[in-house]
């Protein structure tokens, strides 16, 4: 089951509602004798009380909300001039990228994985992870031979 959030006002609202229906439980039992208006001055202050909960509870929750975002906000715009790959610096995936450089260039404008077209007569992606090229430049599979 999936985990939710604290709403203090519904656990006053349930108190609340709670304590109004064991009043009136205890008084039918003959266990409490109470005037009937009873319930009716003590309930729905409890529920005022519980909408009160309520709303300094939402106003809590949009405050962090705001906060939150504005410090969102303001590391997007200290990142701004930050070079966009330089996040991805120094991650594993460096040693495949020299690898991949190595194998087969290093990638430029027109190269696999480069956003340009890309296409070939042979129908194949060009990202080198379903095989080798031989000297022709030709692709072989996995389980080719050279």
């Amino acid at each position: 089951m999936r985990r939710h959030r604290f709403e203090p006002a519904k656990l006053v609202a349930g108190l609340v509602l709670l304590s109004g229906a064991a009043f009136a439980l205890l008084d039918a039992a003959d266990a409490l004798r109470q005037p009937d208006w009873v319930p009716l001055v003590v309930v729905p202050p409890g529920l005022a009380l519980a909408g009160l909960v309520a709303a300094v509870g939402y106003g809590a929750r949009r405050a962090r909300r705001r906060a939150r975002e504005a410090r969102a906000a303001a590391a997007r715009d200290r990142d701004v001039d930050v070079d966009v790959g330089a996040d991805l610096r120094g991650l594993p995936m460096d040693e495949l990228r020299g690898t991949y450089d190595a194998r087969f260039g290093t990638r430029d404008a027109d190269g696999p994985g480069a956003g340009g077209s890309g296409a070939d007569d042979s129908g194949a992606d060009d990202s080198g992870a379903d095989g080798d090229v031989d000297a022709g430049g030709r692709r072989r599979g996995p389980g080719s031979r050279a």
